[in-house]
């Protein structure tokens, strides 16, 4: 037999976000935010699966986002993430799930000016810990969490 894959059933997802931005010293800001969710299966055939967890979904995300110019260093900023996420579900059973990831990047960014025209040189890490993990489950799919991961670029503004 051929396996079979159908739209069964609907998610329902209720939760609330809250999300901060703000400077609260100059050359220092911070962008953060959590959100909750509740994604629940409903609906399903025979109501074999009705309120469990959706697949994918998880339980909480948070961030922060940090940036901190350097007032002693001109042009330099330096800037710090963390990502939090929660457990989620893998199958619609609910009897395997992902469990929860942290992952912390870093960086810095200079910018200098050439004349009148602002170049931009930035250096980050992602996964700076290099922590093995499982990102997400969507679509009953894993996907696997970005390595540690070294990242530089030049933007140039004219």
């Amino acid at each position: 037999l051929l396996p079979v894959f159908t739209v069964d059933g609907l998610q329902r997802n209720q939760g609330f976000e809250l999300s901060f931005d703000g400077e609260p010293t100059k050359g220092l800001r911070i962008i953060a935010g959590v959100s909750i969710t509740d994604a629940t299966q409903k609906k399903t055939t025979g109501g074999a699966t009705d309120g469990r967890d959706a697949i994918g979904v998880p339980k909480y995300t948070a961030n922060a986002n940090v940036e901190w110019d350097l007032g002693f260093l001109p042009g330099v900023t330096l800037t710090g993430r963390v990502i939090q996420t929660g457990k989620q579900a893998f199958n619609l059973t609910n009897t395997m799930e992902l469990g929860e990831w942290t992952r912390f990047d870093l960086g810095a960014r200079y910018v200098v000016a050439a004349g009148e025209t602002p170049i931009t040189f930035r250096f980050n890490v992602d996964n700076v810990a290099n922590n093995a993990y499982w990102s997400s489950s969507l679509g009953g799919y894993l996907v696997q969490g970005q390595p540690r991961t070294f990242k530089t670029s030049v933007t140039v503004e004219f």
